[in-house]
């Protein structure tokens, strides 16, 4: 008797992506774990500064499968230009107007210093759009910064060679990135499991995942 053929997932079914993650039937959403929480992740919406757009976070998968249909009619904010009053015509010297308060400056004067050096930091080391990275970096569940420095380090490796030779690298840097970030938390036991996690200095926050994209 003939075997009935599975039919095709549809848009908002879960499957299985490797490890410890799964995506939507239509490729659009992944979904990514992260301390005993799940995470949507829109691959084809940014949100308003042009960083993955995440929902969540959701206690169970099913919950995950609830939200996903309604996750596509989400429209990030846009990012419209400050709005400036008309010139008017000069009477006399004029002062200089004070610079405006960034979000940097409504910090406590220490945490504002840590942050600065971090954003310089991040600029030296070739990350780009440094000052929204750690912004965003600060209330998320993931490492954003960590995963912006490991995939900086990445690219680099991919800019010698022929093209053929950096397909190759591609997919090994890919299939290295799932071992570490993936495979670990699907480990039996009495196999230990492991996750590449961010280690910060002289902080008492609890480590998050570190999740590049290769």
């Amino acid at each position: 008797m003939a075997k009935k053929e599975t039919p095709a997932p549809g848009p908002d079914d879960l499957v299985r992506a490797g490890p410890g993650g799964y995506r939507s039937g239509d490729d659009r959403f992944e979904v990514q774990k992260s301390d005993q929480r799940w995470f949507i992740v829109d691959t084809q919406q940014a949100n308003e500064f042009g960083q993955q757009l995440i929902h969540g976070p959701f206690a169970t998968l099913d919950d995950v499968r609830g939200a996903i249909p309604a996750s596509r009619d989400i429209k990030p904010l846009l990012r419209t230009p400050r709005r400036t009053a008309a010139a008017k015509p000069a009477a006399g010297p004029t002062r200089k107007p004070a610079a405006p308060t960034s979000w940097i400056d409504r910090l406590p004067a220490k945490e504002a210093d840590e942050v600065r050096d971090l954003i310089h930091a991040l600029e030296g080391a070739g990350v780009t759009d440094a000052d929204t990275l750690v912004r965003r970096d600060r209330d998320s569940p993931f490492a954003l910064a960590a995963a912006a420095l490991i995939e900086q380090r990445l690219k680099a490796l991919l800019r010698d060679g022929s093209e053929v030779e950096r397909q190759r690298l591609r997919r090994l840097i890919k299939r290295v990135v799932e071992i570490l970030t993936d495979d670990g938390v699907a480990t039996a036991r009495p196999l230990p499991r492991w996750e590449l996690v961010e280690t910060l200095r002289d902080s008492a926050r609890p480590p998050r995942p570190v999740r590049p994209r290769p």
